[in-house]
């Protein structure tokens, strides 16, 4: 597939083929999580129409307000105008919850209860999403330095230098988090449970896949924006869930650990950001110790998650 070609006298550019083919998934994996009862039916058929609209919108808006590199194009015709510039990821991920929340509201399903069948079915999304970015200049890393995966399908050349596919990562990334959140719906039924999981498994992974990136795409100096979202993420379910377990008067221990820990945990990420961007360590060694760093807040939150008594 070449990034673009022409239809009917239209151009069509197969990163839109692969955006829209991840609504398509995404799309019917909710109807299929639905099941027959006729609220949850209708809901999905709300939120395949109200997602990819409001996704839309909230991912040109965030691009184009926070890209610095769009600061001298941003005119009302240029945000319109969506041959110009990008779209943001978690613009569109945010647009598609209100979606789903607004079509949980309209038809009168909980939002909890939706929130847990719409978040594999985002998963199913971003793994397809996410291979459209192999036809645009985004989700490459930093030139590669050890030569380790230099001559894998995991890399990709220019004339000067080898790069990392982070979108290929993130998108099978996606496709494992989409199988864990519909065995946690599965083993779970408890409404918001699975959506807290997603939320964390999200934010943690995204924290990592951001750091690999330098496509320079929504950042400022050598910090993304999505990084921070992604951090902002997993740390707001995590103080969430704490609070959630001191308020039950159980388990506040592992609530009290987990706030105690949080700012250290974000202390650890910003300095081994200026590890990975500043510094001559092994980036072996830099991406490990970031790999280690992240389970932490990850089984803080998978442990507060079995213990807490959550309904909604």
């Amino acid at each position: 597939m070449t990034s673009q070609m022409n239809f009917l006298g239209l151009t069509v550019y197969a990163y839109g083929l692969l955006v829209a083919a991840g609504c398509l998934a995404a799309g019917l994996l909710l109807i299929h999580l639905a099941g027959r009862e006729e609220a949850r039916k209708n809901a999905a058929a709300l939120t395949c129409l109200l997602s990819p609209i409001f996704g839309l919108i909230l991912a040109r808006l965030v691009y184009v307000l926070c890209d610095i590199t769009f600061a001298p194009f941003l005119t009302p015709a240029n945000v319109l105008n969506l041959r110009v510039g990008g779209f943001s990821m978690f613009g569109a991920l945010l647009g598609a919850v209100l979606g789903g929340l607004l079509a949980a509201r309209l038809t009168g399903v909980k939002a909890a209860l939706w929130l847990d069948r719409l978040a594999p079915a985002l998963f199913a999304f971003i793994a397809v999403a996410r291979l459209g970015e192999g036809y645009t200049a985004l989700g490459i890393s930093r030139p590669l330095v050890t030569g380790v995966l230099d001559n894998t399908f995991l890399a990709m050349r220019d004339d000067y230098d080898a790069y990392l596919r982070t979108y290929l990562l993130e998108s099978a990334g996606a496709l494992i988090l989409c199988l864990l959140a519909l065995r946690s719906l599965r083993r779970h039924p408890e409404a918001g449970r699975t959506a807290l999981f997603a939320g964390l498994a999200f934010g943690v992974t995204q924290t990592l896949f951001e750091s690999l990136r330098f496509d320079q795409h929504i950042r400022f100096s050598f910090v993304g924006l999505q990084q921070v979202l992604a951090v902002t993420l997993f740390s707001l379910i995590l103080i969430y869930l704490a609070v959630r377990l001191l308020r039950q008067g159980g388990h506040k221990i592992l609530a009290v650990w987990t706030l105690g820990l949080l700012p250290v945990i974000l202390g650890g990420i910003l300095w081994l950001e200026f590890k990975v961007d500043r510094s001559e360590m092994s980036k072996w060694l830099t991406y490990g110790l970031y790999t280690l760093l992240l389970c932490l807040p990850m089984g803080l939150g998978l442990r507060m998650l079995e213990r807490i008594g959550y309904h909604g």
